[in-house]
């Protein structure tokens, strides 16, 4: 995704290169913007700014992980959208945006605000070097969150988006529907995970590294030839499973 600014840039300009010292009030002061902390009942956080000028408010009651998403969220919006006048207030429902729609030019500007705050909080240059051919299961996933103090849902998107390994992590609402995906670079474009899980109660069994048919999960007619390691686990309102061709041969056959 390309921005004004690269994050990992940003922070190689700081001296910022261990993930204790990825200080975002830090950063937002480098970057000319002061940032707040207040009670906010209508959204996560907002940004007022102008051409040279910003001030990000972000939810003082919110969970510390999630304000500190939200403000690399609203830098995101400062260094990418910022213009004569700038001003949004970004909610719960902005802050989960993966897929960008074609139609939906603000909606783009969220997953992009979105996708910053990731690579602003797990740089690449960082986290890259904290992933030491971890196996993709759920026990490194909490690691990585602890690490860089994330939430579980945001390292794991990471994780599959950086590994070296073929992976993937799908979203699913507790009713079995699928609610977005991500796929790592490796895996070939042909791979999709079921639109619906039929029986998501049988599914949705918690797992840590478990290897099951790749029908499970995959949406394929020879996804029943072969296997994947999965690892489930829920972020509170949603499920996710995060599946690993452990065996790359097996995606020649998908």
């Amino acid at each position: 995704m390309k921005f004004k600014r690269q994050p990992g840039d940003i922070l190689k300009q700081l001296g910022i290169y261990e993930p204790e010292d990825i200080d975002l009030d830090l950063v937002a002061y480098s970057l000319n913007a002061d940032v707040k902390r207040a009670a906010l009942s209508d959204c996560e956080g907002n940004i007022i700014g102008t051409d040279e000028k910003a001030i990000i408010t972000v939810n003082r009651d919110a969970d510390p992980r999630r304000q500190r998403f939200s403000l690399g969220h609203e830098l995101g919006h400062w260094v990418n959208d910022r213009g004569k006048n700038l001003t949004y207030r970004c909610d719960t429902i902005d802050m989960r945006q993966r897929s960008m729609s074609k139609n939906n030019f603000r909606q783009q500007k969220e997953v992009r605000a979105n996708q910053f705050s990731a690579e602003l909080i797990m740089p690449e240059h960082i986290f890259g070097r904290y992933l030491n051919n971890l196996d993709i299961t759920t026990e490194s996933v909490n690691y990585l969150a602890n690490q860089f103090n994330v939430s579980r849902t945001s390292a794991a998107i990471r994780f599959v988006e950086v590994s070296d390994y073929p992976c993937m992590i799908v979203c699913w609402d507790k009713t079995g529907n699928r609610r977005w995906f991500t796929r790592n670079p490796i895996m070939p474009d042909s791979i999709w995970p079921y639109p619906r899980i039929i029986r998501p109660r049988e599914a949705f069994a918690l797992s840590n590294g478990v290897e099951v048919d790749a029908d499970k999960w995959i949406d394929s007619k020879r996804s029943e030839d072969y296997s994947v390691i999965e690892s489930v686990f829920s972020n509170g309102y949603d499920i996710l499973s995060l599946i690993w061709w452990k065996d790359e041969s097996h995606l020649t056959v998908c």
